[in-house]
């Protein structure tokens, strides 16, 4: 197939389709789609539209593959897989298991011993990220964030403080709430919403979060959305927390050493105020008790 040598008897082949425009194919991932035996689909009438674009032959060979049947379906595919069958997994677009079914596929596979094949092609947050301006390496993609206020935050607690560019997907009728809610947990970072990608109307929004949620409020939402964020200030931050909390912890310390050396309170909170940079009433009142 292609360049590539074919794998013998059974093999999944994991393809990337098209996000939007459907020229963005690869002749190899046309190759798979003209020579599967078995073509699991999320949904059989989008695999049927791309089918049709390139003239190949549907048949019988579509099957629906998405995350209220795959259950059902495993112990069917791994009985395919074994009997030497092609099967080629697809999402309606995109990479499948990149927020999309076909992780059950994966293990069903290797658990019938036969080979996974990618065939790479087209990513939403990759091609967000590319055209984004803001830094891709590092970068951390966290899929479609919880509905509730109270979950997104439990969601996002474990990245507030990591110093990389976080990428997430949302829907127009919840993008609001996202920039909202981004702007509660991160502060207001520079950011860019991407939405309608590779499409008829593709745009990048730059700006702050905040900025980002006021031109959203104005000019309303459309289409699915890649949010960016640049959060490599939450380290600085961070060390800036707690070199303030280590100079306070350090001035209470100086406090308690001079008063232990014959000092008065009132002294010592004069002389380890000076020292460490901290604010004189407030190490007054913290080491009171002193």
């Amino acid at each position: 197939m292609g360049d590539q040598m074919t794998p013998e008897g059974g093999c999944l082949y994991v393809c990337s389709t098209p996000i939007g425009n459907l020229r963005d194919v690869s002749l190899r991932l046309l190759d798979v789609l003209r020579e599967a035996d078995i073509i699991l689909c999320e949904d059989t009438r989008q695999t049927r539209k791309l089918l049709s674009r390139y003239e190949i032959p549907a048949g019988d060979r579509l099957v629906s593959f998405h995350e209220h049947n795959e259950a059902a379906r495993i112990q069917w595919l791994a009985d395919r897989l074994r009997e030497g069958k092609r099967v080629a997994l697809v999402s309606d677009a995109g990479t499948p298991l990149i927020s999309d079914p076909g992780d059950a596929a994966i293990a069903a596979a290797l658990e019938a011993g036969v080979p996974v094949v990618p065939v790479p092609g087209p990513s939403a947050f990759l091609a967000a990220l590319m055209a984004s301006g803001l830094p891709a390496t590092p970068f951390m993609y966290l899929g479609f964030p919880p509905r509730s206020r109270s979950d997104f935050a439990r969601f996002l607690a474990p990245y507030r403080q990591l110093p990389a560019t976080l990428v997430m997907y949302e829907a127009p009728h919840r993008v609001a709430n996202l920039l909202h809610w981004l702007v509660e947990e991160l502060g207001d970072r520079p950011a860019v919403l991407a939405k309608e990608i590779t499409k008829l109307h593709e745009s990048f929004w730059r700006g702050t979060l905040q900025e980002l949620e006021s031109r959203l409020a104005a000019e309303g939402a459309r289409g699915e959305y890649v949010v960016v964020i640049d959060n490599r200030g939450a380290q600085a931050e961070h060390e800036g927390h707690e070199s303030e909390a280590a100079r306070w912890a350090a001035a209470v310390r100086e406090v308690e050493r001079l008063m232990e050396e014959g000092c008065s309170h009132k002294e010592a909170v004069k002389r380890a105020s000076e020292a460490h940079g901290v604010k004189r009433r407030e190490l007054y009142n913290r080491t009171l008790g002193e």
